[in-house]
């Protein structure tokens, strides 16, 4: 059975980035793969980085209790199956999950063995600046997910450990992301 990583943080703050540039680093680890209700993006396909589904298929899902933990995150939902994680877990020694930090105490509260990593912009203005030039989201939406990152950024004792995302340095981030499992 694998060990679970939980990599969390506000939206913006480059947890895919990171976790990306930490498999480029050479560590091999089976990732758990979200499901979500949202518009899939033109840079994006079926299972990279979400699988997509209706909100009427993922209710489904969360009627049958299939979902190890789920929230409505900007009016979309978003959630992990239980299938995904146990297919993980049995198959790779070392798991990474990327939620929101909503979803990554629900998994605290079930598997209070994993491990959390929130990964932190270097500013709020450089998270609001990287909000807005990602060039994905309405100025309501960034407001919504900046507000959001306030609150979040305000509970980091809940976290296990704490990664900066600082702009250019994204090798570095990923190191000690990288260091943080290898212990």
């Amino acid at each position: 059975m694998g060990k679970l990583f939980i990599v969390t943080g506000p939206s913006g703050a480059g947890k895919d980035s990171v976790i990306n540039a930490v498999k480029e680093q050479g560590l091999v680890f089976g990732q758990v793969v979200t499901t979500s209700t949202r518009q899939m993006r033109q840079t994006e396909s079926e299972g990279n980085p979400y699988y997509f589904l209706t909100r009427e298929q993922f209710e489904a899902l969360v009627q049958q209790s299939a979902m190890v933990e789920w929230a409505e995150v900007y009016g979309n939902l978003y959630g992990c199956s239980k299938q995904e994680v146990e297919q993980k877990l049995a198959a790779h020694e070392v798991v990474i999950v990327k939620v929101d930090p909503q979803g990554a105490r629900s998994y605290k509260k079930l598997m209070p063995e994993a491990k959390t990593i929130f990964i932190m912009p270097p500013s709020y203005e450089y998270l609001e600046k990287r909000l807005i030039n990602r060039e994905t989201d309405t100025p309501t939406v960034i407001k919504q997910r900046l507000a959001t990152a306030q609150r979040e950024l305000e509970n980091l004792l809940d976290w296990d450990y704490l990664v900066v995302n600082e702009e250019g340095k994204l090798d570095e981030a990923a190191e000690e992301v990288l260091n943080i499992i290898k212990k």
